[in-house]
């Protein structure tokens, strides 16, 4: 690894340096920017969802629309909740089409199943409403319009018949007719049918073949006949009605099922998304600590490939100035500034070695020569010496401070000019590096400035998703509250429809006792003229029976002596007559008074029996509202339990970005600390760049 470090110099090694650091703060930046972008993501797939539980729930809220809508048009027999259900299905067909512009294919299945089975509910509900047409929306309207009028028309007649027998078959078949129109059984029209055949056999007994038996038999078939249309269309729209609810209850379960499929669609997106943020942070916190063991190792590294040649080259000169020259100078095969110096050194060694060849020539030839040219040849010899001794001991120094980390010098005492060139070498190689280091310096501060600004967005993000997570828990907690509350309107709403269900059977009970107490008040009427009748007839009696005693009497008194008995009996006679004559007229008078007083209550008794149809009709209307404001409480208690769960989720989520975001910060930190060691590192250096000591440079000493 070392001999690698050592084919490039000192600048390019310290420029990998930074590069390696840039790159390392480019790889978590762009982590954190495709961290980012993920949660974008997520948030807006998160819309995405809960736009579409939306527009299903108002789907869904639709159908109970439309079925509330439904009931209002059979209660009201009014056509204003059908345009009102046509208003809820065509909303239900957009929100259909909404769905389906975003679906999957299996979810498209679904809610292509759900279109289908919408219009199939929709046609049910035309088929129920142009039957209820058929039937009459108003008692005077339709089949039942057709039968009000043949019943009017044949009790007119039977009205004025003396047969008692008939008269009662006539009102056993209105009440097979009004059995059926409440209960709707097929049973009743049965009924009807042999009652039918039973009035024929009284009426034909009680008339003679003729006009009038005829007028009778014609009305008669005219009510048999429009009872029969009326009987057969409304079995027909009884049947309506239950394949409009078969059509309502096969959509539910359809509803339910995409409502359960984008639960599970919404719960899976929210754990890929948790275990996308999990991973993120996993691969962040590796490439932290990757990176900062690369710059420890690269630091290491570089470090090492700096002091180790220089340590080598101090001590071959070191032995150099000692006269030791049967040594190799390490570091000639480097391609880097070491390898120059070492180069240079080796010119010393081998100026040395020739020096001490010299030296043993100039003893030869002090030897032979004469005592001048020996003593010319020591002062050259010496002059030689001190100018290596002074080349040797100011690159000696120089290179003990270059070793000590010292870059904020250069030999400017001029060599002797055979080691000039040594001295500008270097002298370059003391600049180099120390600008080389410069830039190291810069680039720590640079690292360690982006590592506090991590460690800062990191802490902001941490208050940010802690507030979040309690703005959550504070909105699952309201919701749990509203939840609660809901739930207790539906009981209340439930306990509403249980009394007033209680009160219409209570309202029907009290209509039909009012029925029986006019029918009774009508005998009572009835019984009352036909006893002024026979009191008419007994008062007629007495005045005849006066109108005897008077010629009675007047023939006793004609009779003399021999009639005078007989004339105190005509007088009795006549007395008891005027005294039943007086008693009937006081009869009649009461009769009379009580028939009036009978006639009020019968026509108080109606009209508490209108009032009490009336008021059973509103308990009805009352009872229908209240049925669906309790279903309508429900489903909104099944949805907000449903948004609270969904709530909790996206508040579990919270807290785990929270703690993810924790772990981001302790590694930001702990990139921060790194990035600190790195700097006390790079101050081991001395610099000569004013800017560089202020980053922490040490001072000369």
């Amino acid at each position: 690894m070392f001999s690698l470090v050592s084919t490039f110099k000192i600048a390019h090694r310290v420029s990998m340096l930074a590069l390696a650091a840039l790159c390392g703060i480019a790889v978590i930046a762009g982590m954190l920017l495709w961290q980012g972008h993920m949660e974008a993501r997520y948030r807006v797939a998160e819309e995405t969802l809960i736009e579409r539980d939306g527009v299903l729930a108002a789907l869904e809220d639709g159908l109970h629309e439309s079925r509330l809508h439904q009931r209002d048009f059979l209660l009201t027999r009014d056509m204003k909740p059908v345009g009102q259900f046509d208003q809820t299905m065509d909303q239900i067909r957009q929100s259909l089409s909404h769905l389906e512009g975003s679906a999957t294919s299996q979810a498209r299945t679904r809610l292509e199943a759900l279109a289908e089975g919408a219009v199939v509910y929709s046609d049910s509900m035309k088929a129920l409403v142009a039957k209820n047409r058929e039937l009459g929306l108003t008692p005077a309207e339709g089949l039942e319009g057709a039968m009000r009028n043949g019943v009017h028309s044949i009790e007119k007649l039977v009205d004025v018949v003396a047969n008692a027998e008939i008269r009662a078959s006539m009102l056993m078949m209105r009440r097979h007719e009004k059995d059926f129109i409440l209960r709707r059984e097929a049973a009743y029209v049965t009924k009807h049918a042999a009652e039918v055949e039973t009035f024929k056999a009284l009426v034909k007994l009680e008339y003679r073949p003729g006009a009038e038996r005829q007028r009778i038999m014609d009305a008669l078939e005219i009510y048999t006949a429009s009872f029969r249309f009326y009987a057969a269309a409304v079995l027909e729209e009884e049947k309506a009605r239950e394949t409009v609810a078969s059509a309502y209850s096969a959509l539910l379960p359809v509803v339910a099922e995409i409502s359960t499929n984008y639960r599970q669609e919404r719960d899976a997106s929210a754990l890929a998304n948790s275990a996308a943020a999990e991973r993120t942070v996993s691969i962040v916190v590796a490439l932290i600590a990757l990176t900062v063991v690369s710059l420890f190792a690269g630091v290491y590294l570089i470090g090492r490939s700096i002091t180790r040649p220089a340590t080598a080259i101090t001590g071959a000169m070191r032995r150099l100035a000692d006269g030791e020259t049967e040594f190799a100078v390490p570091g000639l095969q480097r391609g880097d500034e070491f390898g120059a110096m070492a180069h240079a050194l080796e010119i010393f060694r081998q100026a040395a070695i020739a020096k001490i060849e010299l030296e043993a020539q100039a003893l030869v030839a002090r030897q032979q020569a004469e005592a001048e040219k020996v003593r010319f040849q020591l002062e050259a010899e010496s002059e030689a010496q001190a100018r290596l001794m002074q080349a040797t001991t100011g690159l000696a120094a120089a290179l003990r401070r270059l070793a000590g980390g010292d870059l904020s010098f250069e030999l400017n005492e001029p060599f002797a000019p055979d080691f000039e060139a040594l001295r500008h070498d270097l002298n370059q190689t003391i600049r180099q590096l120390d600008a080389a280091m410069s830039g190291v310096v810069q680039s720590s501060v640079a690292i360690n400035g982006g590592s506090q600004e991590i460690s800062e967005s990191a802490a902001d993000l941490a208050r940010r998703t802690e507030q979040q997570a309690a703005s959550l828990e504070e909105t699952a907690a309201a919701l749990d509250e509203l939840t609660a509350n809901i739930r207790i309107s539906a009981e209340r709403a439930v306990e509403a429809r249980a009394v007033a269900h209680s009160a219409d059977k209570d309202a029907n009970r009290t209509a039909n006792l009012v029925v029986d107490t006019v029918s009774a008040m009508e005998k009572i009427e009835q019984s009352s003229g036909k006893i002024g009748n026979i009191i008419g007839v007994i008062d007629e009696i007495a005045f005849q029976t006066n109108l005897l005693a008077l010629n009675a009497g007047v023939e006793a008194a004609r009779a003399g002596e021999a009639g005078r008995g007989f004339a105190v009996v005509a007088q009795e006679v006549r007395e008891l007559a005027q005294r039943s004559a007086r008693a009937a007229a006081e009869i009649k008078a009461l009769i009379q008074t009580s028939g009036t007083e009978v006639k009020e209550g019968a026509r108080f008794v109606r009209e508490t029996g209108a009032a009490l149809s009336r008021i059973g009709g509103s308990v009805k209307t009352i009872n229908g509202h209240i049925e669906a404001i309790a279903a309508a409480t429900h489903e909104q208690s099944l949805g907000l339990a449903e948004i609270n769960t969904a709530v909790n989720h996206l508040d579990q989520g919270t807290q785990q970005n929270a703690a993810m975001v924790e772990e981001n910060n302790a590694a930001s930190a702990m990139l921060a600390g790194e990035t600190a060691r790195l700097k006390e590192l790079v101050h081991q250096f001395r610099l000569s760049d004013v800017e560089a000591r202020g980053y922490g440079g040490r001072e000369a000493a």
